[in-house]
């Protein structure tokens, strides 16, 4: 009796007071994990960026574990080789390329007017020569330092300090170890979890690729960097470890970074001679056929199978979420996706059949 009188007092349409509390409840749950989230974001990208590296270093692990048995040492002799490949990589590259960028900044002024005297005589040369495309070089180049800082900041949440990026440097590495000790742990949970054979096949799919991915990128920079850098030295090409040091980051940037990295050094070389500029933009394209059509191929041969629109979406997807570092881990994440998708819509057309 009183559930009619109820039914009957509350006008017709409106929602109960407990669907009203319900669903205010649920909002506010809402709210409050999406602030939390937010709250510890750089934990969840740091956690995410050691388990994409875990991943992509794992293959190299269990290589090492085929020798040794135990996978904990078979970490351990990653980590190490990985070290020593970092020390070495500070010595010859790291600490000449910051040296040479300090030179680049005082030397701007001369560069600039090289510049002008190799376009003498045509509206080029006043442009280059003008105090205001000077300015507009420092503030390009203050633009990729504080685009660099806010895409680091945005990605590991630190403010740009040197302590605050060397601290993220080693959580990082320390989650990227932890990672590669639990990964056949993490694997057999993710395949419990998933349930279905097929599910299970769906993960470790997602694994191979991004694994693949990560370190087959890895190899082509180094790769581009390295053949740069003797390439410079070479022709005389002056900033050799800087330019060389940009060649191997940018190249990571699918579809444009290369071309952004050949520009600049062509910039470069034109403060030499035209000669030397010629030689430099002959290199770039004879190695970007080379690495396009030979490296690449081989090594991302099964890792990811994206359409070219696809790649270029997802690269400006991931540079407008997370600048460069979002552009850099677009294809890895896209990949992933994909081959979630594809099981998706594959399971809902067996069933529509």
């Amino acid at each position: 009796m009183s559930n009619e009188l109820d039914r009957t007092a509350r006008p017709p349409g409106r929602p109960s007071l407990g669907f009203v509390a319900a669903a205010t409840a649920v909002v506010i749950g809402v709210l409050a994990l999406a602030v939390a989230t937010w709250m510890v974001r750089g934990v969840i990208i740091t956690v995410a960026a050691g388990l994409l590296l875990a991943a992509g270093l794992d293959p190299q692990v269990r290589a090492v574990q085929r020798r040794v048995r135990r996978r904990g040492t078979a970490v351990l002799v990653v980590v190490a080789a990985i070290g020593a490949g970092l020390l070495l990589f500070a010595t010859l590259a790291l600490r000449p390329a910051i040296d040479q960028a300090g030179e680049l900044v005082d030397d701007l002024p001369v560069l600039l007017d090289r510049l002008s005297e190799r376009f003498a005589g045509s509206a080029a040369a006043d442009y280059f020569a003008s105090p205001e495309f000077e300015q507009q070089v420092r503030g390009a180049i203050d633009d990729v330092v504080a685009f660099t800082a806010n895409s680091l900041g945005v990605a590991f949440g630190v403010l740009g300090s040197v302590a605050g990026v060397v601290f993220t440097g080693f959580t990082v590495a320390a989650t990227t170890v932890y990672a590669m000790l639990a990964l056949p742990r993490i694997k057999a949970f993710a395949g419990r979890a998933a349930g279905d054979p097929e599910r299970v096949a769906v993960v470790a799919e997602v694994f191979r690729r991004v694994g693949g991915y990560v370190t087959g990128q890895l190899g082509i920079c180094a790769c581009a960097g390295a053949s740069s850098a003797i390439f410079f030295l070479i022709v005389g090409l002056p900033y050799a470890a800087l330019l060389a040091l940009i060649v191997a980051v940018l190249d990571a940037v699918p579809q444009i970074g290369a071309t952004l990295a050949a520009v600049v050094a062509v910039l470069v070389a034109l403060t030499v001679s035209f000669g030397t500029a010629v030689a430099v933009t002959v290199f770039f394209i004879a190695y970007q056929q080379l690495e396009n059509f030979v490296i690449a191929p081989r090594v991302f041969a099964s890792a990811v199978s994206l359409t070219p629109m696809t790649v270029f979406l997802a690269v400006l997807a991931g540079g407008a979420l997370a600048g460069f570092v979002g552009a850099i881990l677009a294809l890895p994440v896209t990949a992933a996706v994909t081959v979630v998708l594809r099981y998706v819509l594959r399971g809902r057309a067996v069933t529509q059949s």
